[in-house]
C-alpha cells in the first residue's frame, strides 16, 4: 500500500495546482518572502507542472541572475534529497529487482556504484539526462546519501547559472536568448542522434 503514497501525492498537487492557478499567479506578483520562494522552487521540482528549466527563467527574469539562481539552486536540491530519500525508503528493494532483470543495466549500476560521486556529478552536468530520472535512480542504485547530496549541490550550478541567466536577459537581450536556447537545442539533438547512432553500430 505504501507504494501508492508518492503517485497519489503527485496526483494531488497536480489537481490543486491547477484549481488554484490564478490564485498562485496573483501570489507571485505580490513579492513573496525568499523562503517562501524556495519552498515553491522545491514544490515545482518536486511535482513538475511546467519544466524547470521554465521556472528558472521565469526567476531569473522577475529576480536576476544571482536570486534567481539562489532560489532555485537551494528548491532542487531540496526537492533532490527529498525525493532520493522517499524512493530509497519505499521502493529500492523492488527498483533493484526490476534493475536486476537486464543485464545491461546491472552491469552499468555496478560501474555507477563504484564512482558513485564522480557518476551523480556527470549525469547533474549533462543537460540531456533528465534530472528526475537522476534522482528515482540515485534512490534505487547504493549511491550514499551525503555522496549523493555532495555531486547533486555542484552538479546543478552550471544549468541553474545559465537558465536564471537567460531569464533576466531575455527581455534586454531578447537575440541572445534565442542564438543561446537555440544552441542548446541542437547540442541535445546532436547528443540524441550520436546515442542513436551508437546503439545502431552495436545491435
Amino acid at each position: 500500500m505504501k507504494k501508492w503514497i508518492i503517485p497519489v501525492l503527485y496526483a494531488a498537487v497536480l489537481a490543486l495546482a491547477f484549481s488554484y492557478r490564478h490564485e498562485i499567479t496573483d501570489w507571485l506578483e505580490s513579492d513573496p518572502p525568499l523562503f517562501l520562494m524556495i519552498l515553491l522552487a522545491a514544490l515545482l521540482a518536486l511535482f513538475p507542472i511546467a519544466p524547470y528549466k521554465v521556472v528558472i527563467a521565469i526567476l531569473g527574469y522577475a529576480y536576476g541572475t544571482v536570486w534567481a539562481a539562489a532560489i532555485s539552486w537551494f528548491g532542487t536540491t531540496i526537492a533532490a534529497v527529498i525525493l532520493y530519500t522517499a524512493v530509497r525508503s519505499l521502493y529500492q528493494e523492488s527498483g533493484r529487482r526490476l534493475l536486476g532483470k537486464y543485464s545491461a543495466i546491472h552491469r552499468f549500476t555496478t560501474a555507477v556504484e563504484r564512482r558513485p560521486f564522480q557518476s551523480t556529478l556527470l549525469a547533474r552536468l549533462l543537460p540531456v539526462i533528465p534530472q528526475m530520472a537522476v534522482n528515482l535512480y540515485a534512490g534505487v542504485a547504493s549511491i550514499p546519501f551525503w555522496t549523493y547530496t555532495a555531486a547533486s549541490a555542484i552538479g546543478k550550478i552550471p544549468a541553474i547559472l545559465l537558465y536564471a541567466w537567460l531569464g533576466s536577459g531575455l527581455a534586454d537581450h531578447p537575440v541572445i536568448f534565442a542564438a543561446v536556447a537555440a544552441g542548446l537545442m541542437l547540442l541535445t539533438a546532436l547528443f540524441m542522434a550520436a546515442i542513436r547512432w551508437y546503439k545502431g553500430r552495436t545491435t
